[in-house]
């Protein structure tokens, strides 16, 4: 078994200057989506879609690479009921997943665990 970590950190105002409807859908999932618009403000729908994004960054520096080019709109980040994340991916299903984000004023911060497996 191989271990790996992967660490994001994002600036809410990085994320606002690319912000559009285009660059939601490559970040966001179709399952993220449906949360993403049932969102009421602009600045939770602001923190969503950085955390996403940095707990994507996060799982790719973990991974290293892939067999075939990762797509963010193919992985999601959900919640369980207790709030914890958890991902989905179609990358690495055999292998374990763990994702945690953290919110501030300005930047969210994600760390991904990677214990890929028949390695």
């Amino acid at each position: 078994m191989n271990k790996a970590i992967g660490i994001d950190i994002v600036e809410f105002e990085e994320i606002r200057a690319h912000w559009s409807t285009e660059f939601t859908k490559r970040i966001l999932s179709s399952e993220e989506l449906e949360i993403y618009d049932t969102m009421g403000t602009e600045k939770r729908r602001l923190e969503f879609l950085a955390g996403r994004f940095a707990a994507k960054e996060a799982y790719t520096k973990a991974y290293g690479s892939f067999d075939t080019p990762l797509n963010f709109n193919q992985v999601s980040i959900l919640n369980e009921a207790s709030g914890k994340p958890y991902l989905k991916s179609p990358y690495g299903q055999e292998d374990h997943v763990l994702i945690s984000l953290s919110h501030s004023k300005n930047y969210v911060v994600a760390i991904c665990h990677l214990e890929k497996n028949g390695v």
